[in-house]
């Protein structure tokens, strides 16, 4: 799949897919982040409670060092890029107002990613 991007690179329609439903959500491309980040409002919607999953992870923000919820989702799909049991960490960003966290390298390792700045586009596949 070949999305056009732009600067921030922002993935439209993910679908994130829990025990209760899915959502369809806009996400911030970054290669960079060890982890897909999704709000605490997403994961409570399709049936998760970030405040109540074992899972930890130390993360690193402008803020310093923090420890957030980390889970997997039953499925994640962008286009039909369709990975299962994704590990994402819940973190709400707030710069972010707009989407709903960042596609990172738990979903990306699916699958080759080329990104494409001179040609704009993002190719998932």
């Amino acid at each position: 799949m070949r999305l056009p991007i732009g600067i921030p690179i922002v993935v439209r329609n993910v679908k994130i897919v829990g025990p209760k439903g899915a959502v369809r959500i806009d996400l911030i491309f970054d290669p960079g982040a060890a982890f897909t980040a999704l709000s605490w409002s997403v994961l409570k919607v399709i049936g998760y409670d970030p405040a109540t999953v074992h899972g930890r992870q130390e993360i690193v923000t402008a803020n310093g060092v923090i420890e957030v919820p980390k889970l997997e989702v039953a499925s994640m799909s962008v286009g039909d890029a369709e990975a299962q049991e994704v590990e994402v960490i819940c973190h709400d960003i707030p710069e972010l107002a707009a989407v709903r966290g960042l596609l990172g390298l738990s979903f990306l390792k699916h699958f080759r990613s080329v990104m494409d700045y001179k040609e704009g586009y993002l190719e998932i596949s």
